[in-house]
């Protein structure tokens, strides 16, 4: 189980052309304009992105309904795009050639298909705070840069903050250029990243998500690190060195686009500023969090000298000199050296305050009613419609299906989903006082996190419910789960 891991109205005929086209269908018949935006035609168009748990299309989406007052659906597609090591390369394509109306992929990757606008961004070694990344993305320059999309038959409409993406080491650690020197560092497809990391003498693997054989390192955020367990095997994380932050882009086929009223563009543009306002905060209260759940899970993370953050700038200083032959490029570093000068923000660093966990409690033998097996089973659809759900990203395919969750009464506890899409599990000890219990996972899929609620058990059917401000993941409170002999 993830846990995380939230008008004028014209003739629509070209948007109905673009929308059979391209696999949807645009509801209802013309009408005249109406005091709100609820009286719009209704309007289906699909999001493509390759992320396993889309939650930055999901959050898109979700704000495109709140601003259109469900005038304009939007649906998210995660699985027509393989799932291959270039697939952010891919779901650009697919978007351009028609085969959704939307996609969302990381900005990174629009320099392989020929996009230089958002290079800049990626300047190595620059953009090193979430302050100073949200003031460029929020800039009006930086959003201008959302117009470079069109020569690859795409159009930009809006960001979402990313996380800051920094060494993690498995064979090594990752403190400086001799550590980088002959290292296989696994990271997403992207000419600028490629370039960076052959400039520290490394050797750029652009690898298949989940897939880390054979790697020395990557380059990574810690919001992945959670929920993959990219950490598990690792030797440590260095916690003051940002390579880059992941900003996201929301973009449309440019058919689509123009297919679309002024108005509908300008709904899907106002979404997006929810959707990355929305980001924003998601990105706090991950920084504030996840630090502290990955030391608890045993990951090591060091600090890099002085000397050694020094080198590294020094050793990429070539990529900037070919980096900043495109005007367009340069003129954003300056701007963004410009603005990091000027609001003074720290570099946002990542470090362990408590002393990393070195072992699991010991299971403690359990007498409760709970003791015993349920089984539980809905579908994305009930999922995604939960007003239990704490934030979008929640709704993906690990997080909806069948369930099995096992309360032993030696103090054990496991939890297995499947569906025609994926499978997971996990398992750790708990504890029951009362209506109340605590589960601590500390093997498979949420190993290291720990959650707690109230139960209540009628005959064979057990009901979860959340306790005050406790995060319970909401793929257990969807529904009652019954008692299996």
């Amino acid at each position: 189980m993830n846990t995380r891991m939230h008008q004028r109205i014209g003739t629509l005929a070209t948007v109905a052309l673009v929308a059979a086209a391209c696999g949807t269908t645009t509801l209802g018949q013309n009408a005249s304009r109406g005091d709100t935006r609820a009286e719009q035609n209704h309007l289906v168009l699909t999001i493509a992105t390759g992320e396993s748990h889309p939650e930055e299309a999901t959050a898109f989406a979700a704000a495109v309904a709140e601003v259109s007052n469900g005038s304009i659906e939007i649906r998210v597609d995660n699985e027509s795009v393989a799932v291959v090591p270039a697939y952010e390369t891919k779901v650009i394509e697919h978007v351009a050639a028609g085969n959704a109306q939307l996609g969302f992929v990381a900005a990174r990757a629009f320099d392989t298909v020929g996009v230089t606008s958002f290079v800049g961004l990626h300047a190595p070694f620059l953009i090193d705070s979430y302050e100073l990344q949200e003031q460029v993305l929020r800039s009006d320059w930086g959003k201008a840069l959302l117009g470079g999309t069109r020569p690859a038959g795409v159009i930009g409409i809006s960001y979402s903050q990313g996380s800051l993406r920094r060494p993690l080491g498995y064979t090594r650690a990752l403190l400086g250029v001799a550590d980088h020197k002959g290292a296989k560092i696994g990271i997403r497809a992207s000419a600028l990243t490629e370039m960076t990391m052959k400039a520290l003498g490394a050797t750029p693997v652009v690898f298949p998500p989940g897939d880390t054989t054979g790697l020395d390192g990557m380059e990574v955020n810690i919001g992945l690190i959670s929920g993959t367990k990219y950490d598990v095997g690792a030797d440590s994380l260095t916690g003051n060195i940002v390579y880059w932050p992941r900003p996201g882009v929301v973009f449309a086929n440019t058919a689509a686009w123009e297919g679309l009223t002024a108005d509908q563009q300008a709904i899907l543009r106002e979404a997006g500023q929810e959707a990355f306002d929305a980001s924003v905060v998601s990105n706090a209260a991950n920084a504030a969090r996840l630090p502290g759940q990955l030391c608890s899970r045993g990951l090591n993370m060091k600090t890099a000298p002085e000397a050694a953050v020094a080198e590294l700038r020094a050793a990429v200083r070539p990529v900037y000199d070919e980096i900043e032959k495109d005007a367009g490029t340069k003129a954003t570093i300056q701007a963004i050296e410009s603005l990091k000068a000027t609001i003074n923000a720290a570099l946002d660093a990542v470090r362990c305050d408590v002393a990393p966990a070195t072992s699991h409690p010991s299971p403690v033998a359990v007498d409760s009613p709970i003791v015993g097996t349920y089984t539980m089973s809905f579908t994305k659809e009930e999922l995604a419609a939960s007003p239990l759900l704490y934030e979008a990203g929640e709704v993906n395919n690990e997080n909806w299906g069948d369930f099995t969750i096992t309360f032993g009464r030696d103090g054990r506890v496991s939890v297995t989903q499947t569906n025609p899409s994926a499978s997971s599990s996990t398992s750790g000890t708990y504890s029951v006082t009362d209506d109340h219990f605590v589960l601590a996972y500390d093997e498979g899929g949420n190993f290291g996190e720990t959650f707690s609620g109230r139960w209540s058990l009628f005959r064979d059917t057990l009901i979860i419910e959340r306790v005050g401000d406790e995060e319970l993941p909401t793929p257990y409170l969807i529904k009652a789960w019954t008692r299996v002999p």
